[in-house]
């Protein structure tokens, strides 16, 4: 009996022995798969991976692109899958083409990297070059041993999205960028619009760091973004930045920013923003225009002055004694810095810019109910917010009478445009309606989305005030702002082709909180609207801290208006619709005979069809874009030219014949730059007809 109980025993610490051993050989497997064969464990688990979406495209107003999402691919290499025999045959012709195409490295470098690699163990998803663009892939795969395809040649290109900017820093802060820490511009205001909708894909894992996709119900296809087509205009945005660039270098300036928009649209077509550093390196690092809000100083005299006129309170020929420049409100003094004047009228006295012309008639009149100044303000527009698609801080500061810190001194102040904070886009949006015959609209910075082509919505500017004053009092400024640029502060920017209408503004930042011996820090700025007997556009130039050489509005702002104002009224042709009608009147029937064609240079067909119905010059017009000018006696051809259809190729068309302002456009949206001298028409250029290009290549094109 005890013996039977003993092998009882025996036989269940056997098969407890054997259980335990058997569990044991089955955790071993379980971990084994889980942490050391991963080509096990994955193979049998596949996952979805997120496809993202194509971001769409920012456009400028013309078509030209301000940012695109450009592929870049990271390239690896599975070394276990090419042949030995194929490898030592080719190594030495693809060490070469790779040194050759990437140029970072020497022939025999490249052959030793890919002997070490293919040598190694664990050689199945080896990083050859990081950032590879489209075209140096193309060429990758048509190399020896790639060419095998990546079963048996190996290659792998991980692809990935790269966020670019065509024009470099052109409008960049207004464009923007979409990053985790403080996204700006219009790349975060329309995220949403541009982002798309990511698609999903499952994937298997084969091999270390190798997915491949497999067919599922759950997959989904991304859906690319739309594309934002803004109101900036490149030629303008172009101008205006390498003026401002040159004026704060040559005036040892912090920052500045100059906005130009279109007065009946509202359309922004320059915004531009820089910062210049203690070694005088400038870029774009803050938006000013749309964020920055500062005592605009004299340019507010003109919403002084409209106050008055609107409360009947005085007229533009009433006398105001200046004392030589010198008024002492309480313990405050008042200075104009030209003080050679004693009694003059209202309108020299806002011509020459005089704080105590200015003051004086605010004060006189309001002093007694200065919130009646005050509510004019608000009635002409300059606090409302401005409902920018940009997002910005609404930080506009307007003193309240009798209110923190108010006193006697701070309405003579106000009139002269201290004791506020504005932003530059606030005030060209107010001296925008002047041009505008009174109407106040919104800035208006993107003009339409579309998707492939097609346009989904359009936008135009809410309008903020109907009517900021009255048209009476609207056709007693104009004068007085043109009267500012021919006899007063700014007559150093008068044109002899073209009327210019605006106020100088120069601005003492530190007037209250100077410490002795500290200098005064200055602000310069300018704004005006031109051609001022036909208001096609206004534009604001604000430039911080001049140093040297000079710090007046007249001498820093106003050149840098006078140099975007001369290129833009030389180069829109809508400006000289006035101009072209005289000499069509002039052009009748009696000498038609007689008349000479003009010369019509190859480029645009829309340009040269405005001008030659606008000078009643038969044409026969082609429907194509781009054309070829030909001219006989009876009339003036304009052929078809598919002159994009090369460029699609990455093949250099003639450009030969063409003006400058259309071939340039051209080659920088196929991702050109560009360099040009002379003048006239493109004669030579340095990548021949017919010759393949890349994106970022450079051509020089020669003018006579």
């Amino acid at each position: 009996m005890s013996r039977l109980k003993k092998d009882i025993n025996f036989r269940i610490i056997g098969v407890y022995l054997f259980t335990v051993f058997i569990s044991l050989i089955i955790i071993f497997k379980i971990v084994q798969v889980q942490y050391f064969n991963n080509e096990i464990n994955t193979s049998s688990q596949p996952r979805y991976f997120i496809e993202h979406a194509t971001r769409g495209n920012i456009f400028s107003d013309n078509g030209s692109l301000l940012a695109i999402s450009m592929p870049l691919y990271d390239i690896r290499i599975d070394f276990s899958v090419i042949d030995q025999k194929i490898f030592d045959k080719e190594k030495n012709n693809l060490s070469h083409m790779l040194a050759n195409l990437f140029n970072d490295k020497t022939q025999k470098e490249y052959l030793a990297f890919l002997q070490t690699s293919k040598d190694k163990k664990l050689n199945k998803y080896i990083l050859l070059k990081n950032k590879v663009s489209h075209t140096e892939l193309n060429i990758l795969k048509k190399m020896p041993i790639f060419n095998l395809g990546q079963n048996k040649g190996g290659l792998i290109p991980e692809k990935r999205l790269n966020r670019t900017n065509p024009f470099g820093l052109l409008a960049k802060r207004t464009i923007g960028e979409l990053r985790s820490v403080n996204p700006v511009g219009i790349e975060r205001a329309y995220n949403h619009i541009l982002s798309g909708i990511d698609g999903r894909t499952l994937k298997r894992k084969i091999g270390k760091g190798i997915w491949v996709p497999q067919d599922s119900k759950g997959n989904t296809l991304p859906d690319p973004g739309h594309d934002i087509n803004t109101t900036i205009n490149i030629d303008m945005q172009d101008v205006a930045e390498k003026a401002l660039e040159k004026a704060l270098i040559n005036h040892d300036a912090d920052w500045g920013c100059v906005v130009m928009m279109e007065v009946k649209t509202g359309e922004v077509k320059v915004i531009a923003n820089l910062r210049k550093d203690t070694n005088n390196i400038v870029n774009e690092w803050f938006n000013y225009a749309t964020a920055q809000h500062i005592a605009p100083g004299s340019t507010f005299k003109l919403a002084s002055i409209i106050s008055g006129l609107e409360d009947g309170l005085f007229s533009l020929s009433d006398s105001i004694n200046l004392n030589k420049g010198k008024k002492k409100y309480y313990d405050r003094l008042m200075i104009d810095s030209d003080n050679k004047y004693d009694r003059v009228t209202i309108e020299k006295a806002f011509v020459i810019s005089s704080n105590v012309g200015i003051s004086s008639i605010i004060n006189s009149n309001y002093k007694n109910n200065p919130r009646k100044y005050i509510d004019r303000i608000y009635q002409m527009g300059l606090m409302t917010p401005l409902d920018l698609e940009l997002p910005y801080p609404n930080n506009l500061i307007m003193p309240e009478p009798y209110e923190g810190g108010w006193s006697g001194v701070t309405l003579p102040w106000m009139s002269i445009g201290y004791e506020m904070q504005l932003t530059p886009i606030h005030m060209l949006t107010f001296y925008n309606a002047i041009a505008n015959n009174g109407k106040m609209v919104n800035p208006l910075f993107v003009s339409s989305v579309s998707k492939d082509g097609i346009e989904t919505s359009q936008f135009s500017a809410d309008v903020i005030n109907n009517s900021i004053c009255s048209k009476l009092t609207i056709q007693k400024i104009i004068p007085l702002l043109e009267g500012v640029v021919n006899e007063g502060t700014a007559k150093n920017i008068k044109s002899d082709s073209y009327k210019i209408a605006g106020k100088t503004g120069t601005t003492v930042l530190n007037y209250t909180k100077r410490e002795i011996g500290e200098k005064k820090k200055y602000q310069a700025s300018f704004i005006g609207f031109f051609p001022s007997d036909n208001p096609k556009y206004s534009c604001i130039v604000v430039v911080n801290n001049p140093r040297k050489n000079g710090h007046y509005g007249s001498k820093v702002a106003a050149p840098i208006f006078k140099e975007l104002s001369d290129n833009v009224y030389a180069n829109d042709i809508n400006i000289y619709t006035n101009k072209l009608a005289i000499i069509k009147k002039n052009q009748t029937a009696s000498n038609i005979k007689d008349r000479l064609f003009p010369i019509v240079k190859n480029g645009s067909k829309y340009d040269a069809k405005v001008v030659l119905e606008k000078l009643d010059v038969p044409a026969d017009v082609t429907d194509g874009k781009w054309m070829i000018a030909q001219s006989n006696s009876k009339a003036v051809k304009l052929l078809l030219r598919n002159i994009e259809k090369d460029f699609k190729n990455y093949k250099m068309p003639d450009l030969r014949g063409m003006n400058l302002k259309d071939a340039v456009f051209l080659l920088q949206s196929y991702g050109l730059t560009v360099s040009s001298s002379g003048h006239g028409f493109v004669f030579r250029q340095s990548i021949k007809k017919g010759n393949k290009f890349t994106y970022g290549s450079h051509i020089h094109l020669e003018l006579i």
